[in-house]
């Protein structure tokens, strides 16, 4: 049964638990050397040296890597893991998302045919490559019926510049079935070009480089710029998405109506975005609606897309 189609959407947007497998974020601790302390409040701070770098070992006054400092996108680059710090809180100058922090959980179902369940959130603010970051994830996992004939853990993460509400990077780690793909994407704004790296399962790899727009989105973050905009009945929300190719993703804002999901009866909008290009939430030219809170929150309640086999919907049941 060709379910890749079904559930590849539910990876973007929606989120599944799976507690047990490291997130790109998770790098494995390891305990810092006081070199490796040394170096680091050095790249951390704008204040000069308080003892002559002559003295100071070579090792702190030229570190081998940055532990989390600002450094350029290359391809030298092997994981986003490398330009994640430490967590921080939340700062007056950062602009707000409606809902902080957030995790939503879903019920998916193919038809009547309950599949699994998937969650989307933001959890936290860090630095990610020297700029404070809301950390966006979300999960899609199978439930145990669905596991008996089609597997589905995916990870989808994004890093999203709390002072510009524009994307840092973004992260996929999809496991459909016999389909794989760990794949990444970062963006560097201030020359504006892009990193990209898919790997296969056999760890062999390619790499990508390109040009990106200046208030660039991934496909998971431009769901949450979307959700602080003002939304209103016959506009169209236009975003400059990259997923590593560019293109504009145009999210149509069709109507006002009352949706019942698990978690109860809410005032909605229902938008619906038009893609150009094939996503990992739907292939091009698949219809994909979005009911979301008539109100501030904007939360997603409610998602409808069509696949060849018929339709894969995501409802509202916790949040938390």
């Amino acid at each position: 049964m060709k379910a890749r189609g079904a559930l590849l959407l539910m990876s973007s947007m929606l989120v599944a638990s799976c507690a047990v497998r490291q997130r790109a974020s998770d790098p494995v601790p390891v305990a810092a050397s006081p070199v490796e302390a040394a170096s680091s409040l050095i790249e951390r701070s704008t204040a000069p040296l308080s003892v002559p770098r002559e003295s100071l070992p070579r090792a702190v006054v030229e570190p081998k890597a940055r532990l989390w400092g600002r450094v350029a996108i290359t391809t030298a680059i092997v994981s986003p893991a490398e330009l994640i710090g430490p967590e921080v809180p939340y700062a007056s100058e950062y602009r707000a998302l409606p809902v902080f922090p957030e995790k939503l959980v879903f019920d998916m179902s193919w038809g009547l045919l309950p599949v699994g369940e998937a969650t989307l959130g933001v959890d936290k603010i860090v630095m990610f490559n020297g700029r404070p970051a809301y950390h966006l994830v979300s999960e899609a996992r199978s439930n145990s019926f669905c596991d008996t004939f089609y597997v589905v853990r995916d990870l989808n993460e994004s890093w999203l510049d709390a002072q510009t509400l524009t994307s840092l990077g973004y992260s996929k780690k999809v496991r459909e079935g016999h389909f794989y793909r760990d794949e990444w994407v970062l963006y560097d704004r201030d020359v504006a070009t892009f990193v990209n790296r898919r790997v296969s399962r056999d760890g062999t790899f390619s790499v990508r480089t390109g040009t990106i727009p200046v208030q660039v989105q991934d496909i998971l973050s431009s769901i949450y710029w979307t959700r602080a905009q003002t939304l209103e009945n016959g506009a169209a929300v236009k975003v400059d998405v990259n997923t590593p190719d560019n293109w504009p993703l145009l999210i149509k804002v069709l109507m006002r109506e009352t949706v019942r999901v698990p978690r109860g009866r809410f005032a909605s909008v229902i938008v619906e975005p038009a893609m150009a290009r094939e996503g990992i939430f739907v292939h091009k030219g698949k219809r994909l609606r979005l009911w979301l809170s008539d109100d501030r929150s904007k939360r997603l309640l409610k998602m409808k897309a069509e696949v060849f086999f018929g339709n894969i919907t995501a409802a509202l049941r916790e949040m938390l």
